[in-house]
């Protein structure tokens, strides 16, 4: 706790750089103070977002009314809505027949069957957040490899399949609104400034780069780790026997499912159509898995990551001051100094500097500081606040190379099928490939669509 305390002392006390205006320089205090909070975590994450929101007003940045009411940002109730809907699908067996349906037809071909099991993750997690659809596959794909007698470190093909499931997951989080907070987190902040992303843009822009993504990512796990073993009979065996023991759906289960189904239209459909904010589908859908049977509030209790929600609005509010206050936009000035205005070359610079940030921190933490920082470089450069700020909230969700990186890469070694050495041979260059990715989609893909 001294480190963080003494950083914000250090930056607030620090004689002004020329054009840096004082509240600027208060917030940048406080941007350092909530970065050295979120590397070290001396409290829980919940609580330091509540020290980051008390921040500004302890300092005489901003007023009680205004902290308070970014705090309550639009985003932090879809993000509520969005795990009560989680839980639910928890709750039913949809998450483990959607697995078992992808690893069957995935055939008797290893290979196939780690695409499947990335697919299979990418897929869950454009219905729920990340961390818990790793959760919910790691028992599954566990009682197949056991099966197979592959146990420990000693198979190339148990790797992949247990690294590959996690980098499924946090490629396919990019997808939709739903597969983490630091995605609600960038549509808050972009809406904070004036500039509005549906559901349905979101997926347009986001959709073909996790494809890309996860093949060059899968051909790249395959190649570093090639399987040993020539056919999966055995374990699609397993997979089938699986599959014939389920429960027939219940009434319940159907419920859920339409719930689930209709509250995902919705958000494609009525902000793009009608101005329906996402955060009012994503709690009606909420309620309507309460109401059919889905879920009970205890449930609710419960399963809600209450220091997550804390942690997002405190890093909401410390954008939207960063933002106000003229720092982001002085800090970008001196970024766009460095790369002589080249947009290519501080472009990269940006999503370079969030994947390093989020392979050390919380993701949603990482996007939280450099999302203003991202508008400011897009106001200095004349370029839309879109690009700048969906570069980051995507680059966001792509870190492969430590455990610490995203929990499915921690909830996938605690199998004991892979070791941290092995995370980063094959992360780095799943780093490098992603940052391609998206740098070429962003100058190619994203041009066409009219973005910039």
């Amino acid at each position: 706790m001294f480190i963080p305390f003494a950083l914000l002392l250090l930056v607030i006390l620090w004689p002004s750089p020329e054009g840096l205006e004082n509240d600027a320089q208060m917030m940048f205090g406080v941007l350092v103070f909530a970065a050295s909070l979120f590397v070290l975590q001396p409290i829980p994450l919940g609580l330091g977002g509540m020290m980051v929101l008390l921040m500004p007003l302890i300092l005489g940045v901003s007023t009680p009314a205004k902290v308070f009411s970014t705090f309550g940002n639009s985003a932090v109730f879809f993000l509520i809505g969005a795990f009560v809907i989680a839980a639910a699908i928890e709750k039913t067996s949809l998450h483990k027949r959607v697995s078992l349906l992808f690893l069957r037809i995935s055939g008797r071909s290893p290979r196939m069957f780690i695409l499947a099991t990335m697919v299979t993750g990418a897929t869950l997690s454009m219905i729920m957040p990340e961390h818990g659809v790793i959760v919910l596959i790691i028992p599954v794909l566990m009682f197949i490899l056991v099966g197979m007698g592959l146990i420990g470190l000693d198979s190339n093909f148990a790797r992949g399949v247990m690294i590959g499931a996690a980098y499924g997951c946090s490629i396919g989080s990019i997808i939709t609104p739903l597969g983490g907070a630091r995605n609600p987190l960038t549509i808050a902040f972009l809406d904070s400034q004036g500039v509005g992303i549906s559901f349905l843009e979101w997926m347009i822009m986001t959709g073909p780069i996790a494809v890309v993504s996860i093949l060059l990512v899968w051909l790249t796990l395959i190649l570093v780790f090639p399987p040993e073993i020539g056919s999966l009979e055995q374990g699609q065996e397993l997979v089938r026997k699986e599959v014939e023991e389920l429960e027939p759906p219940t009434i319940t289960h159907s419920a859920i499912t339409v719930v689930l189904l209709i509250t995902i239209v919705c958000w494609m459909v009525l902000p793009q159509y009608f101005g329906v904010n996402l955060s009012v589908i994503a709690l009606i859908g909420g309620i309507a898995m309460v109401m059919v049977g889905g879920i009970k509030w205890e449930d609710i209790e419960g399963k809600i990551p209450w220091g997550i929600i804390l942690l997002y609005g405190g890093a909401i509010s410390m954008g939207v001051h960063l933002a106000d206050s003229g720092g982001a936009e002085w800090l970008a000035d001196q970024l766009l100094s460095l790369t002589a205005g080249s947009v290519l070359v501080t472009l990269v610079l940006l999503v370079l500097l969030t994947k390093l940030l989020t392979e050390v921190m919380s993701n949603t933490a990482a996007v939280s500081i450099l999302l203003p920082i991202a508008y400011g470089v897009s106001i200095g450069a004349g370029l839309p606040p879109e690009l700048t700020c969906m570069l980051v909230g995507i680059s966001g969700g792509l870190a492969f190379m430590f455990l610490i990186s995203t929990p499915g890469n921690l909830i996938s070694y605690s199998t004991g099928y892979f070791g941290q050495k092995d995370l980063i041979k094959v992360g780095f260059a799943a780093n490098l490939i992603t940052i391609l990715v998206v740098l070429v989609m962003a100058y190619t893909y994203w041009k066409l669509l009219g973005v910039w």
